[in-house]
């Protein structure tokens, strides 16, 4: 292929597209590179998959507490250190992963003692992963302290206000978390000139995309890809099935049509009959069927008997004379 014109052929452009990543090893950051793009593309394709990472990526997180001696988020527990409000917002910051098919799943924590209390004391669940094992949850301060939890975790898309996710069948004691499911920190992008042989009108597309570490940035970036492409399969989808009710034109009948341009002459009529249709300019077999039969008696001289001999005549090729109004 000759690049040094500086013109690369539609169909080659993405033959030349190439992706590549840079992450350091176990940061949830990871920079992608897409390069050669058309000129323009660097933004399209950078803004789209930014805005569809940002608001479209299921996740998963607790939505729903119960604590054991605490009926409603603004009680003081006896023998734990922090208030309630930054108790449910550690809660809160324990991030969490559902592995099954389900999108809801239960944990259960219970300990008691003096200690520090960590997303690692709740029980295993195998369809449950806690990432941040190491997440304080609380601090118990006497002996005879204690701590139970049960922790809904569901999964869903972006962020949900408290009001939202409230159910009316919860018993008292339930308390609702606002939550963000998004697994996505942080989603930027930036556009560089770039060269293709001699041509510089060329762009290179840098997506850094970081998570909280219950997905990977690959995972992430496929699902983005994924959900903007279903979003144009569905424009083009919509769009051909307009275009299929466009009205075609009717192919035309060959046969039909050498009829029509047959002269009247070519009927074999009588004399007066032909006479009478020349007179009044009528001179082929398509102008002739656009006229009723009220219409030709009204023709100079045109008679009943010539009105029948041009009906049969017209019946012989299957044609008719336009109906009385």
């Amino acid at each position: 292929m000759d690049l040094a014109n500086g013109f690369i052929e539609r169909a080659d452009a993405f033959s030349l597209l190439t992706m590549s990543k840079e992450q350091e090893e176990g940061s949830p950051k990871c920079v992608f590179t897409f390069e050669p793009l058309p000129r323009g593309f660097g933004a399209t394709l950078g803004n789209a998959l930014r805005r569809t990472i940002l608001s479209s990526i299921v996740g998963c997180c607790i939505t729903y507490v119960k604590i054991d001696g605490m009926p409603h988020e603004y009680m003081a527990l006896d023998g734990v250190l922090e208030d309630s409000i930054t108790l449910l917002l550690n809660i809160r910051r324990v991030k969490v992963n559902l592995l099954g098919k389900e999108n809801t799943q239960t944990i259960r924590l219970s300990v008691n003692g003096e200690r520090l209390v960590t997303a690692a004391d709740f029980l295993g669940n195998p369809e449950v992963e806690i990432i941040n094992p190491d997440q304080l949850i609380c601090t118990l301060t006497g002996t005879n302290s204690r701590m139970e939890i049960e922790a809904t975790v569901t999964r869903g898309v972006g962020y949900k206000m408290a009001a939202e996710l409230k159910r009316k069948e919860h018993s008292i004691g339930v308390i609702t978390l606002d939550c963000n499911y998004s697994p996505v920190e942080r989603v930027a992008y930036a556009v560089e000139n770039t060269r293709v042989g001699s041509a510089t009108d060329y762009e290179k597309l840098m997506l850094t995309i970081e998570t909280n570490g219950t997905k990977s940035a690959d995972a992430v970036l496929g699902e983005g890809a994924a959900e903007l492409k279903r979003y144009l399969n569905w424009i083009t989808d919509k769009q051909s099935s307009m275009m299929s009710f466009i009205p075609q034109e009717e192919p035309i009948d060959a046969e039909l049509q050498a009829k029509l341009n047959m002269h009247v002459d070519e009927l074999g009529l009588s004399g007066r009959a032909s006479n009478c249709l020349r007179n009044a300019n009528v001179r082929s077999v398509g102008e002739l069927i656009e006229y009723s039969p009220d219409q030709l008696m009204s023709f100079k001289n045109f008679g009943e008997k010539s009105l029948v001999e041009i009906v049969d005549k017209l019946a012989e090729m299957e044609l008719y004379l336009k109906e009385a109004e």
